[in-house]
Order: C-alpha cells, then sequence, then structure tokens
C-alpha cells in the first residue's frame, strides 16, 4: 500500500506542475498554453525551481517582442484622402 500511495503521490505532483500549473498561469495572459507549458518544463529543467517562474516569464518576454517585431505598420493617411 505504500508504495501505491507513493506512486500516486508522484504522478498527481507531475500532473499539477506541469498541466495544471501552466494553465492556471495562462489564464492570466494571451500567450498560448503550449508557450507556457514548454517555459514551465524548459525553465525548471534548465534552472531547477527558480526556473519554474524564469522559464514562462523570459518566452513570455520573447513571444511578445516577437510579436511586436513583425507587426506591419500602416501608413499614416491625412483625413479624407483615400487610395
Amino acid at each position: 500500500m505504500a508504495v501505491f500511495i507513493i506512486l500516486w503521490s508522484i504522478a498527481a505532483a507531475i500532473v499539477t506542475d506541469n498541466l495544471l500549473k501552466p494553465w492556471l498561469i495562462s489564464r492570466g495572459s494571451d500567450l498560448p498554453l503550449i508557450l507556457i507549458v514548454f517555459g514551465v518544463v524548459g525553465g525548471a529543467v534548465a534552472f531547477g525551481f527558480l526556473g519554474l517562474f524564469l522559464g514562462p516569464t523570459l518566452l513570455a518576454v520573447g513571444y511578445e517582442l516577437i510579436r511586436e517585431w513583425n507587426v506591419v505598420e500602416q501608413p499614416n493617411l491625412q483625413p479624407g484622402l483615400t487610395r
């Protein structure tokens, strides 16, 4: 019974850390869920406990920078003029 409880606890911790936490983090932002999941898992692998917070933060900053750089600026048209 002790082995079952240990395995059950490990499975619950994995589900909570790798699935539930990224889903809750992504609810507060407009980032894709898969990006948050990669950030949490990759950050934890690269930086340990601190990476759980650094990973998604760094990916979010990079994602927003790429989105801003890819925006095509609209030319400023004077009022009353059409193309």
